[in-house]
């Protein structure tokens, strides 16, 4: 529904104002007053002729002309005098000189103005001016003037004409104060209908024209922004009458919405965007009561083109990632038709991707659940109806059991149909068998030994645990192989991740909102910054083993369908993160052998030393400066752009490169430090708002952001030493800075290792670190330098006396 109000403009029976142009004496609405001319049509021979001006033959016809007819239009013209500098006290009301035109026998009062001499019939009055002026002048005085029509006017006069500051009044109680040029309302005023309704502003020709605020008192409603001709016309913001936010802030074309502008229908909806002609058109962003919102191409009032889709939308304000649902992709007639992917926020992680038609389902997709299985086929979808298909990862299974078979021939046999649950909680772990399974295989002319010895040693307890048997093999062919062994390494590390499932859960909601100082109200999502901090915590680095190396072993397995290996703000869903603690133990407690007779294993006893050891341990106590304050403050994406403008990973000694001159380099010197004024620091915090990007809100009045470019430039000739801000510190200190994170660079004051890769979560750290240690340097320099100045006359005057 759209709103749309009557605006009240000025015509001809709200005002009496028309111009002097082809003047009609039998209109009462004629607001062209002129009084008594001091024109003067003779000559005086002792005056010196001088060139008449153009145009003033014609003023003084228009003007003859228009005091033939004045009493036809006024019935009183009242001159108000000035008030004299030196008047007495007892003086409080003004000297008028009063003529009316009903009376035509009064005398006017004796005045100081030029004498006023009445025809005989008493119609209009004529002035002799003091002196004679040889072309048509008029004078410049203040009036009060009652026309037959009950209008009224009040201020300055101008050759008979309306002109500078006045008040007029029409008939029916419409008043106007403000501006006028040759009895037409110009420049600003205010005007105030009779029905409670008013306007301040600018005018131009009898109309609203320019800048102005037009209020109707009784209804509540108000206009404020530009003019043309009395209709809305520019930039303006209307508030509808009625109760309750109902407002539209944008641009106008002659009263109707068009152009970018923001609909606020109330409390909970609006829409911000392209109009035409009262129809959303364009790029907009829709919020609905329901809180549902839309951000992208409109037709016609309705959703067509590319856009998002947002169910249940709430405001964020913190630094944790929301689980949303949403849809991105094509739509047609305000239904999801085309491509499009689908995520469903509440399975952690589910989403599908393919072709929708009439809102629905259908056609070409893959589906990934909240485990990470993946559907994928040509009919995926009929009419929003799944159907039975093969998922990617059980084919993945049937590839990789090819592969075994062609070294371990054996009777070919039927592979069971495994049953698709889209609530299965369980994730697979094949792959982290394979690749253990890679570590220990060295020596290809032996693998056959060492498995027939294990399966020969633990036969009874494989024989327990294999829950499917071929049925295309009798009992006496029945033996175990490789494919066993997967299947015992699988279950042992599915039983163990069900054992610490609780802890899991816990510890990944945990470093999802790890950064926030209040609670928050929805279901968050872990973010691969904030999984770095756990590792950070569970103190990886001292084992030898990086982020950058976690971080590529994760991203080279297309199954957990990583879409950045580096990328600090990417989303890890739960059952990623299940697999990212599980490529860890493997890297650090794994067994590269067989166990011995004992039946034992080699992943799953590796992850329960690992989350015994590391991880619960190290989940309960937290490090660094991004969970201590600076995290939350810091602009983490204006930050990571610097981190990356040295590469992504780069070095520390790329780092040290960036921020240090060789001493001995003599043409390319350190470069001052560049100190940054106090407004031009940024001071705000990150956080999320509606959608999966962090960005940096400036609190207060602070929106300038951060120091200006072009000034540190002109500071620094050498752009590309882009950590200069740190050369008070000396090659050494920043080493030991790195060495506090990565044990095995910095040893008994000699290095190591100045090639170990860093993600931004190290550099995050060693740049805060290296920032303390600037300004603790530079502060203990400023006390130095303040204790020598106040002791150094003391010491004069010690060596000087003794």
């Amino acid at each position: 529904m759209f709103y749309v109000d009557t605006q009240r403009t000025i015509t001809r029976r709200d005002s009496s104002l028309i111009t002097t142009a082809r003047i009609s004496p039998d209109r009462d609405s004629l607001l062209t007053v002129r009084g008594n001319s001091s024109a003067h049509f003779g000559s005086d021979p002792g005056h010196q002729r001088t060139a008449r001006p153009k145009g003033s033959v014609q003023k003084e016809v228009v003007t003859f002309l228009f005091e033939s007819m004045l009493r036809h239009i006024v019935v009183s013209w009242e001159v108000i005098e000035p008030e004299k500098p030196n008047s007495e006290i007892d003086k409080t009301i003004s000297e008028v000189t009063i003529f009316s035109v009903k009376k035509k026998g009064k005398e006017p009062a004796k005045t100081t103005k030029p004498k006023i001499n009445m025809t005989k019939s008493g119609s209009v009055p004529t002035v002799e001016p003091a002196a004679y002026v040889p072309w048509w002048s008029g004078p410049d005085e203040r009036a009060v003037i009652r026309f037959k029509n009950g209008n009224l006017y009040e201020g300055n006069i101008s050759m008979k004409c309306m002109h500078g500051e006045g008040r007029f009044q029409w008939a029916d109680g419409t008043v106007y104060l403000g501006q006028f040029k040759n009895n037409v309302m110009v420049g600003k005023g205010m005007i105030q209908w009779k029905d409670d309704t008013w306007y301040e502003g600018e005018f131009a020709c009898n109309l609203r024209h320019g800048h102005g605020l037009y209020v109707d008192s009784r209804k509540q409603g108000s206009y404020v922004g530009g003019w043309h001709l009395g209709t809305k016309h520019g930039v303006g913001a209307l508030r509808y009458p009625g109760r309750g936010p109902n407002t539209y802030d944008g641009q106008w074309d002659h009263n109707i919405r068009h152009g970018v502008g923001s609909r606020e229908y109330g409390h909970d909806s609006g829409y911000n965007g392209d109009w035409d002609a009262y129809t959303r058109e364009g790029k907009g962003l829709m919020i609905w009561p329901n809180h549902d919102l839309y951000s992208g191409d409109w037709r016609n009032n309705v959703m067509s083109g590319f856009g998002v889709y947002i169910w249940d939308l709430y405001f964020i304000n913190s630094m944790s990632m929301p689980s949303l649902n949403m849809y991105r992709g094509e739509w047609h007639k305000g239904k999801r038709h085309g491509y499009g992917v689908l995520n469903f926020g509440y399975g952690l992680g589910s989403h599908y991707k393919g072709e929708f038609k009439d809102n629905l389902k259908h056609g070409t997709g893959k589906l990934v659940t909240n485990t990470g299985r993946t559907i994928r086929h040509k009919a995926l979808f009929i009419d929003d109806n799944l159907g039975p298909h093969e998922s990617d990862n059980e084919i993945e299974q049937h590839r990789y059991a090819q592969t075994l078979r062609s070294t371990h021939p054996k009777p070919p046999h039927i592979q069971k149909t495994i049953d698709f649950n889209l609530s299965d909680s369980s994730i697979d772990l094949i792959y982290h068998v394979h690749q253990a399974l890679k570590n220990i295989d060295r020596e290809a002319e032996i693998r056959a030994g060492i498995i027939a010895n294990f399966i020969e040693n633990n036969k009874y307890y494989l024989e327990l645990n294999t829950s499917v048997k071929r049925k295309d093999e009798t009992p006496e062919e029945s033996h175990l192989n490789i494919e066993d062994l997967i299947t015992f390494e699988e279950t042992s590390l599915r039983k163990a991740l069900r054992c610490y499932e609780t802890e899991l859960r816990d510890i990944y909601y945990i470093y999802a909102k790890i950064c926030n100082t209040k609670d928050i109200y929805f279901t968050p999502s872990l973010i691969r910054l904030y999984l770095w901090q756990l590792y950070y915590d569970c103190k990886i680095h001292e084992k030898g083993l990086t982020l950058v190396q976690i971080d590529n072993i994760f991203f080279n397995s297309p199954e957990w369908m990583s879409r950045s290996p580096h990328d600090p703000f990417e989303k890890i869903h739960f059952w990623q993160f299940q697999h990212s603690l599980i490529t860890v133990a493997s890297k650090l407690y794994a067994k590269t052998t067989f166990p011995g007779p004992k039946p034992d294993t080699i992943l799953a006893s590796a992850f329960r030393t690992f989350m015994d050891k590391d991880v619960l341990p190290g989940s309960v106590c937290h490090k660094g400066h991004l969970v201590n304050g600076p995290g939350s403050y810091v602009p983490l994406k204006a930050l990571y752009a610097l981190y990356r403008s040295l590469g992504e990973p780069h070095t520390i000694r790329t780092f040290l490169c960036a921020a240090l001159r060789p001493h001995h380099d003599v043409e390319h010197p350190q470069p001052p430090m560049v100190e940054a004024p106090d407004e031009c620091l940024p001071i705000g915090r990150n956080n999320y708002v509606y959608d999966n990007d962090m960005i940096f809100t400036p609190e207060g009045d602070n929106i300038k952001g951060f120091p200006d470019k072009d000034l540190i430039r002109t500071k620094l000739n050498d752009t590309e030493l882009k950590l200069f801000n740190f050369g008070n510190l000396s090659c050494k200190m920043i080493v030991k800075i790195f060495g506090r994170i990565f044990p095995n660079v910095f040893e008994n004051n000699h290095v190591l290792n100045l090639d170990v890769q860093i993600t931004f979560y190290e550099f995050f750290e060693v740049f805060i670190s290296c920032a303390e240690e600037s300004i603790r340097l530079k502060e203990e320099q400023l006390k130095d330098a303040t204790v020598q100045t106040i002791f150094k006359p003391l010491e004069n005057w010690y060596d000087l006396k003794y």
